[in-house]
């Protein structure tokens, strides 16, 4: 983890030239450009005047001013076609950290995602990039170090021939005002710092008045109101901490600018005490002058540089927190070889959340055999699903282990775990996308598979009503021809994605909770049939699946108390699994 400013900053250039290997070289160059446009204008005035004070020569005059408008006109042209072409190497630059920053999520251990210190801590990330712009902020001001350096050495050069004491001057200034502007920047980053909850808070409930899944809702029970008050609640917070900040900042903001008024009167005396000494000439007073003028905003911006990178590395460190966060569950290192024969085992595994005390899941032991149909059965908050998230490695065991064929699940590589498993949790999400490209992302696809799948999950006679078939786009958010599927027709599509990867164990998490107990029922019946010959775990607090499974596991508060067949657990006195499948019998039993 980079601690020093040097560090932090190394740590983002090595970033961005892997992101990109021209703008570091092309934003070099662009600075030195700058650097040696500001003595044209300087040099050649002087020049100018002192011809027309003197000898008056037109042969000369037409020279100097051939020379000033010529070098002006180049140095524009070059500067802004260099402004041009590093515009779009920032949005390159800038797209390119999006992508970065979206993988980095994307291969978050799942864990995080769901730790709210974790979630500040990404929040704090963006807000450096994306609020602050921080890599380019710090690029920004490395290019102004770089170019307003080289010019200060040549401006530097022509106030010595004048009086070194008038850079004392500058100095003196510039240096009290770089320690106001340090306080300043102190004060932006604490108060940015306080708002983090608060933009996150109301960038919550602001996204909530567009989403059309909570639409429904929203109207139905008049949140409309309730949700304004609370987006207006986190805004009322951050007027509090901006408005303090804008107190602040203007007060010393104007003893900056007494401090550069009392320089310029302090400078621009001592040239026409010079002038009317004749110790210099008028020519020379406006280059002097300018000189001057250039040297202050130069110096200034040079040292506020520096003390901007200083800020900026406070922001750049939080981004580096984020981008540190490393996976701590095991990737693997061992090929799955002839998966039909595993058998799947938890041995003595108990889990915990991050930060909490209490075990989701205690002591769960129990033995998956190749192509056996297991249903998991219980009320809400069981530990159901969390058992799912251990067998497919969204979690690792806080303790024991889970294995397949006799080897711990976290030795085998993780892509070709992913591999071995079809899930369909209860929260499944399809993205907007077409039907075809929601099965599967990263490789071609089987159109007629794909409809096959869609006829065995139940979904066939939706799809013939659909004019474009398979490619039509599921929401609207990016087509207005997008079809809102219902609940039902939704989960159809998730169960026969699952189909689709055809992959040797197949989970359904309470997917067709959506669905009355009966096409619940069908469902579950028809795809008990889908998927002979492989292994099949059914979760539900409905009891769907029981009757064709061959070993079902009663689990309560995060333990397995029950564990047999239908017949078995029926015979069981004061069996959970009896009183569950007995209260609810009417609904399968014709």
């Amino acid at each position: 983890m980079p601690k020093s400013k040097f560090q932090i900053l190394k740590y983002f250039f090595k970033l961005t030239n892997n992101l990109s290997r021209t703008y570091i070289p092309k934003t070099v160059l662009a600075s030195l450009l700058k650097a040696f446009t500001p003595f044209l204008n300087i040099i050649i005035p002087k020049l100018i005047i002192d011809e027309l004070m003197g000898n008056q020569s037109i042969n000369i005059l037409i020279i100097y001013v051939g020379v000033l408008s010529i070098g002006n006109l180049i140095f524009k042209i070059l500067n802004s076609y260099f402004e041009k072409i590093m515009e779009l190497e920032r949005t390159d630059l800038f797209n390119k950290i999006d992508s970065y920053l979206g993988e980095k999520c994307v291969e978050m251990d799942f864990e995080n995602i769901e730790d709210p210190e974790i979630l500040d801590l990404k929040e704090r990330a963006y807000f450096a990039i994306y609020n602050m712009n921080a890599i380019g902020w710090a690029l920004e001001k490395t290019s102004q170090i770089i170019y307003e350096g080289i010019t200060l050495i040549g401006l530097s050069y022509i106030l010595i021939t004048l009086n070194p004491l008038i850079i004392l001057v500058i100095l003196i200034i510039v240096f009290l005002n770089s320690y106001i502007f340090k306080k300043i920047e102190k004060i932006r980053f604490e108060d940015n710092q306080k708002s983090i909850f608060d933009n996150r808070a109301f960038s919550y409930f602001i996204r909530l008045t567009s989403d059309f899944s909570v639409g429904k809702d929203i109207r139905l029970y008049n949140g409309k109101s309730l949700i304004l008050n609370k987006a207006r609640y986190f805004t009322d917070n951050l007027l509090k901490i901006y408005s303090k900040q804008f107190t602040d900042i203007g007060k010393y903001s104007g003893i900056t600018n007494i401090n550069i008024q009392v320089q310029m009167i302090i400078i621009y005396g001592y040239l026409a005490i010079s002038v009317i000494g004749e110790t210099i000439t008028i020519g020379s007073f406006t280059m002097y002058a300018n000189t001057v003028r250039s040297f202050s905003t130069s110096i200034m911006s040079f040292v506020n540089s520096f003390i901007d990178i200083n800020q900026i590395c406070l922001y750049l460190e939080l981004f580096i927190q984020f981008d540190s966060i490393e996976s701590k569950n095991s990737k693997g290192i061992i090929d799955i070889d002839n998966i039909e024969n595993f058998t799947i085992e938890f041995k003595n595994v108990s889990f915990k959340y991050p930060n909490k005390n209490e075990y989701t899941l205690k002591d769960i032991s129990i033995v998956i055999k190749p192509k056996e149909k297991l249903s998991i059965v219980g009320l809400n908050g069981a530990g159901k699903t969390t058992f799912i998230k251990l067998l497919s490695r969204l979690y690792e065991p806080t303790e024991g282990e889970i294995l397949l064929g006799g080897v711990d699940i976290r030795e085998y590589k993780y892509t070709e775990y992913m591999k071995l498993m079809s899930i369909v949790f209860q929260d499944f999400k399809l993205l907007s996308f077409s039907i075809k490209e929601n099965f599967l992302f990263d490789s071609e696809v089987d159109d007629t598979r794909i409809i096959q799948c869609l006829e065995e999950a139940g979904f066939g006679e939706d799809l013939d009503k659909l004019k474009n078939g398979i490619d039509t786009n599921i929401y609207k958010s990016f087509d207005k021809n997008g079809i809102e599927f219902s609940g039902g027709q939704s989960q159809k599509i998730a169960i026969a994605r699952a189909l689709y990867k055809d992959s040797p164990i197949v989970i359904l998490d309470e997917p067709t909770s959506a669905l009355d107990p009966i096409s619940e029922y069908e469902i579950y019946n028809s795809f008990n049939k889908l998927v002979e010959g492989k292994t099949a775990i059914y979760i539900s607090h409905r009891l769907s699946s029981t009757r064709f499974s061959d070993k079902i596991a009663v689990f309560k508060n995060g333990s397995i108390i029950e564990y047999g067949n239908h017949n078995e657990l029926m015979k069981k006195e004061d069996s959970l699994y009896g009183n569950m499948y007995n209260t609810q019998a009417k609904y399968y039993i014709a």
